[in-house]
């Protein structure tokens, strides 16, 4: 708690990023795009956020955190990202390589010698083969979120007792599957390799120099006041779900906790080639190589991110989609890209953040 209680301190020496006034052309994009989204999916709330490398160009909050409470969104509403946790683990092996502390083509092995499976090829999976989901690791098919665990030996104790008693679905390096799986696996590589927990690495490593200062891959370090409730359909009727999301053996692949002004942080810092108000987080060519496709020849995916040619142009991206639903897409030739994040299961993400794309794309040419 005391490194959170730092990283909120710190909150106010940072100099906010500057917001441009509200775009009337891109509300006038959006905001009917969204409020028709909403309408016919009965989505109850929904934040958005459109960044260059230097400005915010749009920000706007739709709808309401709890269908009972009826509180607004805010920009200090918390959201749980899912699976854009991802990106984040990406970004932490990339910056244990840069300081020699593991090679991303290296044996999972070398980093921690307990891993086993039945399935003799896991001596020879790489760490890039797990973060670009060509590792033929089958992924958990059940429920992860009841009866969560929330010690430090979480992500070991999966490892050891899930990940040891499967068989590959295919040889390695030759396939692409989504595998959250793998990602829990490579969040107990950064723990060993760096010493510290996962959830600290990033704190330390990604969220403070980023200045995402009101984002924790901890539950019990978020403000309540402003966490969402997640909303879901139950016998064909909207409700707010019993569950939270949460349970630390799967922090790595999917339990970031943030907000649109951190998440917006966090697609520039991309945009930028890995620096934000001076503060370096990876190097440019670093960050450059994880947009690469994985092997040369995975179009679709490269490292921790994925990849999309639309409409002539590359976006990179991911999504995030557990019941909360949330998606960043960049367009770095455009110096443009976007994160949408809502609280409620009933939302097309992938088709409507495509839409959005689309639209993002033709409004830049213009």
């Amino acid at each position: 708690m005391k490194k959170f209680f730092f990283s909120f301190c710190i909150s106010l020496m940072l100099v906010p990023l500057p917001v441009r006034a509200a775009d009337d052309n891109l509300d006038n994009i959006f905001s009917p795009m969204i409020e028709q989204m909403m309408d016919e999916n009965n989505v109850q709330g929904f934040v958005f956020s459109v960044v260059s490398k230097d400005d915010v160009l749009f920000k706007k909050t739709f709808g309401i955190k709890n269908m009972y409470t009826k509180e607004p969104e805010t920009n200090e509403s918390l959201f749980h990202m899912a699976s854009i946790t991802k990106t984040f683990v990406g970004t932490a092996l990339m910056q244990l390589q840069e300081v020699g502390k593991l090679n991303v083509d290296e044996p999972v092995v070398n980093v921690l010698p307990y891993f086993v499976m039945v399935d003799g090829r896991y001596k020879d999976l790489t760490i890039r083969e797990f973060a670009s989901h060509i590792s033929g690791m089958p992924d958990f098919d059940s429920d992860p979120w009841h009866n969560p665990q929330y010690d430090e030996e979480a992500l070991e104790r999966f490892v050891r007792n899930f990940i040891s008693q499967k068989f590959l679905t295919h040889d390695p390096g030759t396939t692409y599957q989504y595998c959250n799986t793998g990602y829990e696996l490579l969040g107990d590589v950064i723990a060993k390799a760096s010493g510290i927990s996962f959830e600290d690495y990033v704190r330390e490593n990604i969220f403070i120099p980023a200045g995402m200062v009101n984002s924790t891959l901890l539950l019990q370090e978020a403000d309540m006041t402003n966490l969402n409730s997640l909303h879901e359909l139950k016998d064909g009727e909207l409700h707010v779900a019993d569950i939270y999301p949460y349970n630390r053996m799967h922090g790595p692949s999917s339990t970031l906790i943030s907000n649109i002004d951190d998440m917006a942080r966090w697609v520039q810092l991309n945009l930028n080639g890995g620096t934000l108000d001076g503060n370096r987080v990876l190097k440019k060519e670093t960050l450059d190589a994880m947009w690469e496709p994985a092997l040369g020849q995975f179009d679709n995916v490269g490292f921790s991110w994925h990849r999309r040619m639309q409409n002539g142009h590359l976006t990179i991206y991911h999504g995030g989609n557990d019941g909360f639903k949330s998606y960043i897409i960049m367009i770095p030739d455009l110096d443009i890209g976007f994160v949408m994040m809502s609280n409620t299961d009933t939302q097309p993400y992938h088709e409507f953040a495509q839409e959005i794309a689309d639209k993002l794309i033709e409004y830049r040419g213009n």
